[in-house]
């Protein structure tokens, strides 16, 4: 595979690429944490619920808990009245026994008193000393939020494999379930190479860049609950690079920017493959398609080109996968998609899935996409600006103006 000052010979298909990096990376171990640190975090295990929600009959309104046979027939013109004989407020219990033509007064989840079987809004309602005039019927359970009426126990509220959102730790904690069994996040190593880089922030000499790979990367890493390591800036020396190569072992992955091309001193793939093994060296894809692979102490070292859309987008498409994988997550992108028309035309080569940044906005009743630009592997606000992407397919040569397209939406 070696390439260097010769260009790529052949280019690995995207599914093709995909399908190797899959076929080296498998669901990691897991580990038990408390319920409210574990938003975002992929379930290992499903959730049972132990306990009735709501734990008891409660009132879903501010009004007055009766006997719903006692308030029918009344209406505007002819009120039914009812004698108040106490009232219930939240986190109290009830010592109350209401009976017939007798009316409690009680407040939103607070539990129902014995005998009754509905609440009246207070809206319906006109107070007169100890007694109320209910101005409109209720029925038997009207306004009553029963035991077990969102969750019954023994039921499945959450399944495994599903990454916890907001409402999903909101159940853990009205079920109780304060430990959760939840997938490792993968560690992942990130390193940038190349002489020219300088910490950002820093002054550049001529002929310098600022580092972004590395801070884009871990920040990609950590946007799909992966832990992020930046390993620092390497020169591009044979061996310094196989020192650090060699730390595979400490991580679950390892991320590469810079030195994966084909030139003079782009010497990743080829300390990959004397470390380890290289599996493939070239992607069709654009942006980004001096992207290798390959495995170092049995560990998946991705080798991604330098300039920073080309990094982003091989990431998007190679590693992301891999890290939702590795969480027991689907292995796709996991992105939102919108369907939209294209407002341009998007001109491509066969044999070559081209990524081409789009921003997206409505006109009247629909979506539409406008591409921002297809090549450009350095300019960054190209991906800044876009709201996400579309793929053009290996075996198709573009998509024509007013085509209706698929949008991935970056988060």
């Amino acid at each position: 595979m070696l390439v260097r000052m010769r260009g790529f010979p052949r280019y690995t298909r995207l599914a093709d690429a995909l399908n190797i990096v899959l076929s080296k990376v498998e669901q990691l171990g897991s580990e038990v944490m408390s319920f409210d640190q574990a938003l975002g975090r992929v379930l290992a295990e499903d959730v049972v619920s132990k306990v009735d929600v709501p734990p008891f009959d409660r009132s879903a309104v501010d009004g007055y808990a009766v006997r719903a046979a006692d308030t029918f027939g009344a209406s505007e013109l002819k009120s039914v009245k009812l004698r108040v004989v106490g009232s219930v407020d939240i986190g109290i219990t009830s010592k109350f026994h209401v009976r017939g033509g007798e009316a409690v007064k009680i407040m939103t989840g607070a539990p129902l008193p014995r005998g009754a079987d509905a609440v009246v809004m207070v809206e319906h309602t006109r107070a007169n000393d100890k007694k109320i005039e209910v101005f409109a019927p209720v029925t038997p359970g009207k306004n009553v939020s029963t035991r077990g009426e969102d969750i019954k126990v023994r039921e499945l509220v959450l399944r495994r494999g599903q990454q916890l959102r907001p409402q999903d730790i909101g159940m853990l904690a009205s079920t109780g379930k304060i430990r959760v069994r939840v997938s490792r996040r993968p560690k992942v190593a990130i390193l940038a190479t190349g002489g020219e880089l300088r910490k950002p922030g820093k002054r550049l000499g001529k002929a310098e860049i600022a580092d972004t790979n590395s801070y884009s990367l871990a920040a990609a890493v950590a946007s799909c609950s992966g832990l992020p390591y930046r390993l620092g800036i390497i020169p591009d020396k044979p061996e310094q690079l196989r020192r650090v190569l060699r730390k595979a072992v400490n991580y679950d992955m390892m991320l590469t920017s810079g030195g994966s091309s084909v030139g003079e001193h782009d010497i990743v793939p080829d300390v990959i493959a004397g470390l380890g093994k290289l599996l493939f060296h070239g992607v069709a894809i654009r942006p980004g398609g001096p992207t290798a692979f390959g495995v170092v102490e049995d560990k998946p070292v991705f080798s991604l080109a330098g300039f920073p859309v080309a990094t982003l987008v091989a990431f998007d498409m190679l590693v992301r996968p891999a890290l939702r994988r590795m969480q027991g997550l689907p292995a796709d992108r996991g992105y939102p998609r919108v369907r939209a028309k294209l407002m341009r035309k998007v001109s491509s080569t066969l044999g070559r899935a081209d990524i081409v940044r789009v921003q997206v906005r409505a006109e009247g009743n629909e979506l539409v996409a406008e591409p921002i630009r297809v090549t450009g592997s350095s300019v960054l606000s190209s991906m800044t600006k876009a709201d996400g992407f579309i793929i053009v397919p290996e075996d198709v040569e573009g998509f024509g103006e007013g085509s209706i397209v698929e949008v991935e939406l970056y988060r």
